[in-house]
């Protein structure tokens, strides 16, 4: 192991650890999304620990950084937290769901679309149909603005 590895190691580690038990909530959504920045599958299972918790956006910062890590066992937990009560969360599945790759993304996306929030549905519905002209993560913003913008047309 290189220097330069064991830094990275110890980044890691401080910001995993401050993702999972910082006192201030802003703190550990902000380590939460460096965790997502980074990619690094071996933050699942501290991910997994967060969307446990009672704070939607919390649990949503979480979904996203799952989506950005991707695979299958990504995928495993974002069918999960499809069911969660908060439609912030369900809303944000979507659109980490249109980040993947996976042989099942669509047809669950196709559930999203019958969700109880009209939120939920206009992100599944604006990924089903974006993903054909390359809607990517990057334009999360963007996305998540169509997605609002739709349900106040739908009102």
């Amino acid at each position: 192991m290189t220097a330069c590895n064991e830094d990275e190691d110890t980044y890691f580690d401080k910001v995993l650890k401050s993702a999972l038990h910082h006192g201030r909530r802003e703190k550990r959504m902000e380590m939460v999304y460096i965790l997502g920045e980074l990619r690094d599958p071996r933050a699942l299972d501290a991910l997994k620990t967060i969307m446990t918790e009672d704070d939607p956006y919390l649990v949503s910062e979480a979904v996203e950084a799952i989506g950005k890590i991707g695979g299958p066992e990504a995928m495993e937990q974002l069918q999960i937290m499809m069911h969660h009560p908060s439609f912030m969360v369900r809303g944000e599945v979507a659109l980490a769901m249109g980040e993947m790759d996976h042989p099942k993304r669509d047809e669950l996306l196709n559930q999203l679309l019958n969700d109880i929030s009209p939120y939920v549905a206009n992100c599944a519905y604006l990924i089903l149909n974006y993903s054909n002209v390359g809607l990517k993560r990057k334009d999360t913003q963007k996305r998540r603005f169509c997605c609002a913008k739709r349900c106040d047309q739908k009102r």
